[in-house]
């Protein structure tokens, strides 16, 4: 019977440090199964809000795009009726008076101080004829300009056609302004 008692106790004493084991265990086990449940909400939330970060972010981007865009289609059609307007000026300026173009083309003749040969419009032709004198200037082909001519020598070269003279001087010259005056409310 002492052997059975001894026994007993061991086993007794066996079953109760397994059981505390057991329960340590467990306990070990809720706190790792806790932790790792914070530890995943956190993650969670960490990913939700850069998620929303990203969201607003593509948004602001999509929004600036979208502005960037409205904004070039806005500035490309005042641009084409600022072309329009110009290329309307070139119109104007083709059918003034004979009078008139011929002082504009004098004039532009005496900033040409050397010999060489006039391509004219074809609609300024005989005008340019008549006033050019013939020792200095040597007529070629007409162009399809809308007025004016180029001229062109071994040295230098000038265009004085009228798309040229508004592209080239007067539109540099007035184009900020008339814009403000188009377009501003």
């Amino acid at each position: 019977m002492a052997l059975q008692d001894i026994l007993n106790a061991i086993t007794a004493q066996t079953d109760l440090q397994i059981t505390e084991v057991r329960t340590a265990h467990q306990k070990k086990l809720t706190e790792m199964r806790e932790s790792s449940e914070r530890a995943h909400a956190k993650k969670k939330q960490e990913i939700a809000q850069q998620k929303e970060q990203r969201k607003l972010q593509l948004k602001a981007k999509a929004e600036a795009h979208a502005q960037s865009l409205k904004r070039n289609a806005l500035l490309t059609r005042k641009q084409a009726l600022l072309d329009k307007l110009y290329g309307k000026v070139v119109k104007d300026l083709a059918a003034l008076p004979e009078k008139d173009v011929e002082a504009l083309l004098r004039t532009c003749l005496k900033k040409i101080g050397q010999k060489g040969t006039i391509a004219p419009s074809k609609k300024h032709e005989v005008l340019l004829k008549r006033i050019a004198p013939s020792q200095q200037f040597k007529m070629e082909k007409a162009t399809d300009a809308a007025g004016g001519f180029m001229f062109s020598s071994e040295k230098q070269e000038y265009d004085f056609t009228f798309e040229h003279l508004v592209s080239e001087y007067l539109r540099p010259e007035t184009e900020l302004e008339v814009s403000h005056t188009l377009f501003t409310s």
